[in-house]
């Protein structure tokens, strides 16, 4: 599977603490909580001196209101700082699940929805293992659409790429795919890597990515096909680019020494 190489560059994930949306009952209590006490720091920043207990009250009724609104159980409210943490997690955990069962193009939607409505699913590992995941079989959809009369295999972990093009006379192509989430551009090691997968075989190799290529990237990629090395890279976001990658399947499946 495509992995998500770059996460270690990025901040370390604290782990959130989890909980259940509240039930009706539970929000209903929560609201009437909220107004008894709002309603009573109110009157007492009227009635009495203790300004600092009538602020407690009127802060203490604006958490359950809050409650009330977001469903979410209070999870943490630190004085001082005032931080509050709402259970996000394990509905999110819960949306990235079914993502994994559904067919790529709907695991593809629900991430994006992810995404938007809870920003921070970003840069959550399981989520990008996810996307990662969902990336690879979307190019597999796609080629077994683009190349019905060839043969698409999903290749073992240990074997370098993650799918096989392969024609009826045997000849293939290696597929090696890197989903980024985080960086920009797919570096040069991206490509040496290719290279050494290249160096020992005599099939063609592609390397598809959802990012460009850096320049010394482009660069190393085109010194090698001068050299008669059977690689390409291919950029595919969507169905859209399917053109380039079908471009560069078959100009690997036509070099010579493509057969297995």
């Amino acid at each position: 599977m495509s992995d998500v190489s770059e996460s270690n560059d990025e901040s370390e994930i604290v782990n959130e603490p989890e909980g259940d949306p509240l039930s009706g009952w539970s929000r209903f209590a929560a609201g009437v909580a909220g107004i008894a006490l709002s309603g009573t720091g109110a009157a007492a920043v009227f009635i009495t001196n203790n300004q600092a207990g009538s602020v407690a009250l009127i802060l203490g009724g604006i958490v359950f209101l809050l409650i009330l609104v977001s469903g979410n159980p209070l999870l943490s409210f630190g004085h001082g700082d005032t931080q509050m943490k709402f259970a996000t997690k394990r509905r999110r955990e819960r949306a990235i699940e079914e993502a994994r069962e559904a067919s790529p193009q709907e695991a593809r939607r629900a991430l994006d929805v992810l995404r938007t409505v809870d920003p921070g699913a970003g840069s959550d590992v399981n989520f990008m293992q996810t996307s990662a995941l969902v990336y690879e079989r979307l190019i597999m959809a796609e080629l077994t659409r683009l190349f019905p009369e060839y043969g698409v295999l999903e290749q073992g972990v240990d074997l370098g790429a993650d799918l096989r093009v392969v024609t009826p006379d045997q000849r293939s192509v290696s597929i090696k795919m890197k989903y980024l989430t985080q960086k920009s551009f797919v570096s040069a090691q991206y490509v040496w890597q290719l290279l050494g997968m290249a160096s020992i075989s005599v099939e063609g190799h592609l390397l598809v990515s959802n990012r460009a290529l850096t320049r010394p990237a482009a660069e190393l990629l085109s010194a090698a096909r001068r050299r008669g090395i059977k690689v390409e890279f291919s950029r595919w976001r969507d169905e859209q680019d399917n053109g380039d990658l079908h471009e560069a399947v078959s100009a690997l499946l036509h070099t010579d020494g493509g057969a297995l």
